[in-house]
This record gives C-alpha cells, structure tokens and sequence, in this order.
C-alpha cells in the first residue's frame, strides 16, 4: 500500500524457514539429560523440536487440545508427546507475537511453547529422597528395638522378678533371695526386699505351731460353752438370720422334744407349737431384733438397746407387772418367760439372735396366789381401819345415846347431844377423807391461787386451834406465785402435811417452810425439827390408814389426802427423812404464768368457802 494506505502498491512474499529462525533461540534451552523446550502450532504440528522433526504432528492426538489452550499452565497428561506412553508433567504456553506475524488469527493459528523432561528423570530427586527416607526409617527403626531390649533387659524384666518375687512375700512362699545386677535403684529394692523377707520369716518363725495351740484352745472353749449351756436349767436356741435354729441346749432339747441334726437346719416355730396369733407376735419380735427396732412386748415396748445390751441373759429379772401382762407364752401345759438377746458375728460371720426361756409355771401359780392373798389381806387391813376409826366415835354415840335417854337435866342433855354431834361430825371427816371425794368437787372450777398465802393461811388455821407456843416457823418465799387448783383443797392439803409435822414434833420444835422456781413449777418445801421416819417404813407413809401414832392419835389418812390432792392437780409429792435428823416435805406443782391485774385481783380474793379441818394426820 501507498504511504498513506489509500491503495495497493504491489505484493511482498517471504517464506520463512521456522526451524532456522526460531531453533537458535529454543535449542539452547535445556534442563537436566531430557529437558528441552519445543514449538508447536494448534494443529500440533511441530515447528521446532531438539528431538521431533519439524512438521511431524505429535503422535498422541489427546495431548493436542491439553497443551494449546491461550493460557499458560500445566497438565499432567497421559503421554509425553515424543511417543512415550507414562504420564508426564507438561508445562505450556502460547506465543501471541509469533502468532500474530503468522497469521492476524490467534484462534486459528497460534503457536506455542511446550517444556518437557522424561518421567525418570523429573522424579528422580523425590525417589533419591524416599530412598533415604527409607535408610533412615530402618535405621530409627534398629535403634528403637536395641533401646527396646535394652531396656527390657536392663528395666522391665528386672521390674517384673520384683513383682513376683513380692507376691511369693505376700503368700509366705519366697524361698531363694531376689538376684537382680543391675547396679542401680532395682538392684536396691532387690536387696531390701530380700532383708524384709528374712525379717518376715524370723517374725513368723514358729507361727504354725502357735495357730495350732490357739486352735485348740478355741475349740476347748467351744466345747466347754456347749458343756456350760447344757447345764442350764434354762432352754436357750439360737436362730440364725433366716429363723434357722443354728443351737439348741440339753434342756432346751429336753423341753421341746427337738432333735438338731448337724446336716440340716430347722425352722424355730417346728420346735415351739404355738398357735398362729402367737407365732405371728414372736416372728415380728424376730424381726425386730434382727433390725435393731424396739421390740413390743405383751407388757408394752421394750428397747432394742436392752435387748443388744451385753448381759447374762439368765439372770432372773424381777418383775412387779401384773402376771398377765408379762412377756410370756403358754407352751403345752408349761408356761415360759422369754428374752431375746443379739449376738454379733464374728470374723465378717452372720449375726444371730438368741432366745432364752424360762420355766415360770410353778412361779406365775404362787405369784398369782400371792397377789390375790395380798389383795385380801389389804382388803382386811383396810375394813379392819375403817371399823376400828369408825368404831370409836360410834360406841361414843351409843353411850351418850343411853345417857340422854335416863338424864332428866336439860343443859346436860345439851352437852350430850354436842358431844354427838362432834362425834358425828368425826365420822364424816374419816368417811370424807378415806374417799377422797368432796360433794361439791364436780361443781367447783379449778382457779388461779395463791400457794404461799394459801400455806399461810393453813398456818394461821393450824395455830388458832392448838396451843403454838412450843413451835417456830420460818418462811422463806419466792414471791406471790400462782397455781391452778381448789383453794380449799389446796389449803386441806397443806393442813395435813402441816400437822403431820407439828406431831410429829409433838407441838414443840422449828418449822421452816420455803418456796421455789423452776422453768415450769413452783416447789414447796416444809422441814420439820422431829425425830424423822425409820427407813422401814418410809416405803409405806402414803398407803391408807397406815400410822405409827398410838390408839385415837391419828387415822392414817392425813398423807394419803394430801397425796391424792397434789396428784389430782398435775403435781407431786415426796418424803424425804433420816431417822434422827427430822423429815423434809417435798410438794411440786405445775405454775400458771403472771395474769393481768384483773385476773391478779380475783386470784388474791380467792378464799376458801369454808374452813378445813385439820384431819387426822398418820
């Protein structure tokens, strides 16, 4: 074309000999023994190869489109385009300058550059490394297994002779000392080992023979245990925790017609025919003994501390309780008292629980016949009092009864019918106070009181009907303290115990009176300066009509009133005496708590409705 590209001037053809031009630049390229680089067109015709002929196209026609794409990379392809069939890495990329002045295409006439080296030879450095790899894994290898049998040598069997020979200690079976070499801390343990199982050996030398003497002796003393339970007069079974008789004695045996037989067990209610009712009572007080429950008696709960407390379960125990209500069964016509008792095992052994029996036949029929005497004989004592107390006053009665009946002098038969009536009113006083009942007691409501003025005017009451010149009180208070009870029964009370005392003085003496506070009750204590109550019959100061006084002195009702009061208002009383050394009265009762001052007043103008009279003190 002209310079101005306006038109055509002429032609210009050049043929280019590829190989010539571009050889020069791609031949000197080489890596390794096989590495080159060669060009190739889209077709895969060759255009300059150190090895192809240029114009031979590449004979894998798969390697073509892998290795001419118009960006560069790499692809691991399944021939290596110079006729070899194993996998290469082939590297590639296009040469836009070549291809534009080949053709004004790229598409359709690019070139390109393709690098490649043989197989062997790229992976000869990762096999040359693997090799070495593999040395060096072999000889780690080596070396571990000789530190291993070194060490198994040296440590390991050294460790495990130790432990055997530690287990033969333990069983008593190491007869050859520990040989170990090793000149270390094993060979030390070695040595100690070996001087603890001399040490042991000289500690239990002659320990078979002492087993054998301790042996013996324990079954002497079993046989012995055996010889002194089959001498009681006692049945005794043991049972285990299944109700198996494990042991019965000679009069156990005797008793119940049972025959222990060493290869079997049997069952403890085979040996005792009781009814079901009964059986099922003594199953569950099995039971409770076995568990450590309190056990439930006919006589009520007895604790299982006293059941597992360690005593002579022969031991008679003295019983007060009515004979029906004793902790017995009938077996057959004999009647026994039983006690369980629980016996620990021994040595990781089962415990057992013990039943011991006691024939209380003969013993239940006198005890039952010397109740009922009793009850006659107090029976006795008690309508002989009441006629003797009554008798006196009664014969009083009749003898002033004939003497008004011939007296014609009419201030003498007033004497007379005043001396009845005091009589009289005597015999309503022993009728009274031996039954302990008031007419109007169920229409009277209890009230607050107070004890110390009520002591006070017991006092006065005592005072103003005697001759007092002979007596000196003491009172020591606690302050104005309030109960709950019958002001006239509470002061009735009083009236007798204080009588008692001035009696027992016989009107001359020291009388100290003192109350106190507890938590809940206030204490009255009246001490008196007489001779005191012998020691035999302080048991008997409270029961009805007993008196030491003579002949018309006393009824022997004052303490056993005063007793029946304190009692029906929550309280107690006591006597406490040395012979010699005057007697000590001892009333508790319950208090009330302070009142308001409306209450405060009618509980200080709480007076009697009438004034007691002194009763008859024992």
């Amino acid at each position: 074309m002209d310079h101005i590209r306006y038109g055509t001037v002429g032609v210009l053809h050049r043929v280019i000999d590829a190989k010539e031009l571009i050889s020069p630049s791609i031949s000197p390229i080489r890596f390794g023994k096989t590495g080159h680089v060669m060009l190739i067109d889209h077709r895969g015709i060759v255009m300059s190869c150190p090895i192809l002929p240029t114009g031979v196209r590449l004979s894998d026609a798969q390697l073509i489109p892998l290795v001419t794409p118009l960006q560069p990379g790499w692809v691991s392809a399944p021939s290596d385009g110079h006729g070899g069939q194993s996998t290469s890495l082939i590297g590639f990329a296009p040469v836009p300058e070549i291809s534009r002045a080949t053709s004004s295409d790229l598409g359709t006439g690019s070139w390109h550059t393709f690098v490649w080296e043989a197989s062997d030879e790229l992976f000869a450095p990762i096999r040359h490394f693997l090799t070495w790899m593999a040395v060096f894994s072999l000889i780690a290898v080596g070396l571990i297994t000789s530190l291993g049998y070194l060490a198994a040598h040296r440590i390991v069997m050294p460790v495990r002779r130790l432990q055997a020979a530690a287990q033969l200690i333990g069983r008593g079976e190491l007869r050859q000392p520990i040989d170990i070499q090793t000149g270390d801390e094993l060979q030390d343990l070695a040595d100690e080992l070996n001087r603890m199982n001399r040490q042991l050996v000289a500690a239990f030398a002659g320990l078979t023979d002492q087993v054998a003497i301790k042996t013996q002796q324990v079954e002497s003393l079993l046989h012995s245990t055996d010889q002194i339970l089959d001498a009681v007069p006692t049945p005794i079974i043991m049972v285990d925790q299944a109700e198996q008789v494990q042991y019965i004695n000679r009069v156990g045996r005797n008793s119940f017609q049972a025959i222990l037989d060493s290869t079997k067990s049997i069952p403890l209610f085979d040996i005792l025919p009781v009814d079901p009712a009964v059986r099922e009572h003594l199953r569950k007080e099995f039971r409770c003994a076995r568990s450590g429950e309190d056990i439930t008696t006919a006589s009520g709960v007895e604790d299982t501390a006293a059941v597992n407390r360690a005593r002579d379960p022969l031991a008679p125990v003295m019983e007060t309780a009515d004979p029906h209500n004793r902790q017995e069964i009938q077996i057959g016509p004999r009647r026994y008292h039983y006690q369980w008792f629980h016996l620990a095992g021994r040595n990781q052994g089962e415990d057992r629980i013990g039943l011991v029996f006691r024939d209380t036949t003969d013993e239940s029929r006198l005890q039952d016949q010397l109740i009922q005497a009793e009850k006659s004989g107090s029976l006795g004592t008690l309508t002989a009092g009441i006629g003797h107390e009554l008798n006196n006053p009664l014969f009083g009665i009749l003898g002033l009864g004939e003497a008004i009946g011939e007296e014609a002098n009419l201030d003498r038969v007033r004497i007379y019918a005043r001396d009845i009536l005091q009589h009289g009113r005597r015999m309503a006083a022993i009728i009274r106070d031996f039954t302990g009942v008031t007419t109007r007691e169920t229409l009277d409501q209890w009230q607050p009181v107070h004890l110390e003025r009520e002591l006070d005017q017991a006092i006065a009451t005592l005072t103003g009907s005697m001759d007092a010149s002979g007596l000196a009180f003491q009172r020591t208070y606690a302050g104005d303290t309030c109960v709950l009870a019958l002001p006239d029964q509470l002061r009735q009370a009083f009236t007798n115990l204080l009588m008692n005392a001035i009696q027992a003085m016989k009107g001359r003496g020291s009388l100290r009176l003192s109350t106190s506070l507890t938590d809940t009750s206030v204490v009255t204590t009246i001490v008196d300066s007489g001779p005191g109550i012998p020691k035999q019959h302080l048991s008997k100061i409270f029961d009805p009509f007993f008196t030491t006084k003579g002949q018309g002195e006393g009824s022997g009702l004052g303490l056993t009133v005063a007793r029946r009061i304190i009692k029906k208002f929550g309280g107690d009383i006591r006597i406490e005496s040395q012979e010699g050394s005057g007697t000590s009265c001892i009333v508790t009762l319950p208090t009330i708590p302070l009142l308001p001052p409306t209450q405060e007043a009618s509980c200080t103008e709480s007076t009697s409705r009438s004034t007691p009279q002194p009763s008859p003190s024992s």
